[in-house]
């Protein structure tokens, strides 16, 4: 059991060791997209283009349609990378990535006595950002 233990403190250090692995996430220009009881529309910029939605969270949180380049979607609207998340319509908001260097993200009025929150995940390369909506209770 300690040979086990050991062998794992190595493996972590080994990991952590200094520059061993540089990662740098783009930057958002928010990181918190806050909207009253009436909804509203926001922006949040990314300062470069290489990064992607990732669908975590979107499942489980009643975004029951979820748009990426393999479908019809990408006509009309602007899609970059294949199998790469552009629109997620959920249960109180859609977001859109509306170019290579923003995402839109509109929120319905909130009819409830609750608070809404939700995180968006991003991924560029080995490194991720993220961002959160929130909004308030009736």
């Amino acid at each position: 059991m300690m040979k086990l233990l050991y062998v794992m403190l190595l493996f972590l250090l080994i990991a952590c060791e200094e520059n061993r692995f540089t990662c740098t996430p783009p930057e958002l220009s928010k990181d918190t997209l806050s909207f009253s009881t009436q909804g509203g529309i926001d922006r949040v910029s990314v300062s470069n283009s290489f990064w992607w939605l990732t669908s975590y969270g979107f499942t489980k949180n009643g975004c029951d349609e979820i748009y990426d380049s393999d479908t019809d979607y990408c006509v009309n609207n602007y899609c970059s990378h294949r199998g790469e998340i552009i629109k997620a319509k959920c249960s109180w908001f859609e977001l859109q990535k509306t170019d290579a260097y923003t995402i839109t993200v509109s929120v319905n009025p909130n009819e409830t006595n609750q608070e809404r929150h939700f995180r968006v995940f991003m991924q560029a390369g080995n490194c991720g950002t993220s961002f959160t909506i929130t909004q308030s209770a009736k």
